[in-house]
């Protein structure tokens, strides 16, 4: 698959220090990328957390919605949740939070992985930026190659060191319904151990006729009660992963 290829960022260290990192090139960024998280996705095998969900309606009517639970990921492509509390709208939690739960589940189902996959398969990918000196976070543009509800366009920001996604701003490929105009979202993630897991997100979506509803998750009380020791090579064998045995698999990484 082609990459959109900008040019090679002319700030390239002269010495030999490790923490003076020259800047890379996308193609190397991208399968970098892909081969760190599908490292970390094999070497995560049983984990939990605790998600803390809040669900707002303003405009024509005004609701809100909220609920606690715990999630359980088992590899690989299980997930449990165990509703610890909820109150507010039950129209909302049923049909907002609850199905944002399903879809989770299904995103993890079959094909469904590789079709959600952050790679050249699925994406188009372009260097938007690059953050600090020397690099913190490379920011990559995403389009994606078909409107699948699973996909997005948006920015990635993609950690320097870790090659993991730190950073998501986007909108979803396909409107997922009539009633959406408009759906913004972030989502941030955090370093556990060897892993990048979810820390908060925010959905901003204009709905037709009825205003405006903001979802928000916050992620907390990680439990890695099966974590594999991460191999990790060093940065330099990464960045150029045509020099290694390994092969570059798809994007599996758990949410």
């Amino acid at each position: 698959m082609a990459l959109v290829l900008p040019a090679i960022h002319p700030d390239i260290c002269e010495t030999q220090d490790p923490a003076c990192a020259p800047v890379l090139p996308l193609d190397q960024v991208v399968a970098a990328m892909v081969r760190m998280n599908q490292m970390r996705a094999e070497a995560l095998r049983l984990y939990t957390s605790v998600r803390k969900y809040h669900l707002t309606l303003d405009g024509l009517v005004h609701r809100r919605a909220d609920m606690v639970a715990k999630m359980t990921y088992v590899w690989p492509d299980q997930k449990v949740f165990e509703i610890i509390s909820e109150s507010g709208s039950e129209l909302m939690r049923n049909r907002v939070l609850k199905a944002t739960m399903e879809a989770e589940k299904e995103g993890l189902r079959g094909d469904n992985r590789d079709r959600t996959a952050i790679t050249p398969a699925n994406y188009e990918f372009a260097l938007d930026k690059v953050e600090g000196t020397p690099p913190v976070f490379y920011v990559l543009k995403l389009t994606p190659r078909i409107n699948n509800k699973f996909l997005y366009k948006g920015r990635i920001w993609v950690d320097a060191q870790d090659f993991a996604v730190a950073r998501i701003e986007c909108e979803p490929a396909k409107n997922p319904s009539w009633w959406t105009k408009k759906n913004d979202i972030t989502d941030t993630y955090r370093k556990i151990g060897d892993f990048w897991l979810p820390a908060h997100l925010e959905s901003i979506t204009d709905v037709r006729i009825f205003g405006r509803s903001v979802l928000t998750i916050d992620y907390k009380d990680y439990e890695l009660l099966d974590a594999r020791k991460l191999q990790t090579p060093s940065r330099r064998a990464e960045a150029h992963p045509q020099k290694s045995s390994e092969t570059a698999p798809s994007l599996k990484f758990p949410r």
